[in-house]
């Protein structure tokens, strides 16, 4: 007989699966739905979205009238005709008129049997629209679920009316908008508000916690800003709509809010530099952060999240002074930003990979502070230090009123987060010292 046992348990990775990027895009759009088929397993995920990560999200009901769909199909005891059971019941879905758009996407013992979940989108006939994610679950991550769902999405959209677009109109496309709280709407705010000032207007974000119907927005476009989250999906819009497009990062920092924004105008084809009002304001908020400067200068931060987001983070850092000698990225390898510091970086280590790399720090490389989400700390990967949530997930921290952390704003409210943190553990310390003496 062969041998079977394994030399040790199988190690628990810090990255996180294809579909629960597929179900925080669904989570961003109110009225859309995502079929999955595959057995109910699949719904312990949306638990790390709804009520846990996003206090608003709407994608379980109390009625039973869920976002996510599961056809409770399983490789035990196969149904017959599984293609006209699944046709009939996106069918019913779509039909019901309660969504704006249905996707429809399966586990992968399902996709390794054959069925063709295009083409049972595609025979839909009537209803809501139905596209089909790609049932990747096996070799792609959450990135790229988010992604391909908003990809699927762009799809289904409708074909562009007729008549002549505005010059200076544009659609953000790839958004994360991993939560439908204060932190992601005080982020939009701040964007819409600053492109204005530059002399654009915003079209659509995709997605914005809005409807089917506002992403439909996006024809309106004269350019499509392709945000890193969602590259496929902006493609697949510029093409469908003949929009011109841009890829960028994120617009976090001084600089780097400047530079996006200078960049969008460029692609736009607005001449000149930005408006003075906008320069104004990134010399006020440089000067709103320099009292904090001293007390952050050449501190070491531990960042854990993901590529994009530290990307950008890891530029600001350097606009501050700040390092970042240690890297956790939850998701497979994808290349960095031209912002990304120097320092070690491991994608999707093992818990344990992760906390040997912590230990072997040098004394001048310990960190003081991390910016992090959840699962860095419930791993264990930022043991005693102050602590920063940010990204997704964050059980920790939630936002009820206007929290950016993009733009001239942004900058502001994460400078005080990293401030307020470095210093509650110094008054802790001291306090400490006090009562021991």
């Amino acid at each position: 007989m062969k041998d079977t046992t394994v030399d040790k348990a199988f190690e628990k990775t810090y990255q996180l699966p294809y579909l629960l990027g597929v179900f925080l895009a669904v989570n961003a759009v109110r009225d859309a739905c995502v079929v999955v088929d595959g057995a109910n397993c699949v719904m312990v995920k949306a638990d790390l979205i709804s009520g846990n990560h996003d206090l608003f999200s709407t994608l379980l009901s109390e009625t039973g009238q869920h976002r996510i769909i599961c056809t409770m199909s399983t490789p035990v005891n196969p149904q017959k005709n599984p293609e006209n059971k699944l046709a009939a019941m996106l069918n019913s879905v779509a039909g019901s008129r309660q969504f704006g758009a249905v996707l429809l996407t399966g586990l992968p013992f399902a996709w390794l049997a054959g069925m063709d979940y295009s083409g049972i989108a595609e025979s839909v006939s009537s209803g809501s629209p139905v596209s089909a994610i790609p049932a990747k679950s096996i070799d792609s991550d959450w990135l790229e679920g988010y992604d391909m769902a908003l990809e699927a999405l762009a799809r289904s959209m409708p074909a562009a009316k007729p008549g002549k677009r505005a010059k200076n109109k544009v659609a953000l496309v790839g958004y994360m908008m991993d939560r439908n709280e204060c932190d992601h709407a005080a982020n939009l705010k701040e964007l819409t508000r600053l492109l204005e000032a530059s002399g654009l207007e915003v079209a659509s974000v995709w997605p914005s916690g809005g409807s089917v119907a506002e992403l439909a927005r996006v024809s309106e476009a004269s350019l499509i800003v392709s945000l890193p989250y969602g590259r496929k999906a902006a493609r697949t819009l510029a093409a469908k709509y003949k929009t011109k497009l841009v890829e960028t990062g994120l617009p976090m920092g001084l600089k780097g809010t400047s530079a996006w924004l200078a960049a969008v105008r460029r692609a736009a084809g607005l001449p000149g530099n930005l408006p003075a009002a906008v320069l104004e304001e990134e010399r006020a908020a440089a000067g709103a952060l320099a009292p904090a400067l001293r007390a952050l200068l050449h501190k070491k931060i531990l960042f854990a999240g993901d590529p994009y987001l530290y990307s950008a983070f890891a530029a600001f850092a350097a606009e501050l002074c700040v390092s970042l000698p240690m890297v956790f990225l939850g998701s497979s390898r994808r290349p960095l930003g031209a912002g990304a510091a120097a320092g070690t970086v491991l994608f999707a280590p093992s818990t344990d990979d992760a906390k040997a790399a912590s230990k072997e720090l040098s004394p001048y490389q310990a960190p003081d502070l991390a910016v992090a989400n959840s699962f860095a700390l419930t791993e264990g990967f930022a043991d005693g230090l102050p602590f920063v949530e940010l990204g997704f997930p964050s059980y920790g921290h939630h936002c009820l009123m206007d929290e950016p952390y993009f733009g001239f704003s942004g900058a502001r409210t994460l400078v005080s987060r990293l401030l307020n943190s470095l210093q509650t553990r110094s008054k802790a310390r001291s306090a400490g010292a006090d009562r021991n003496s």
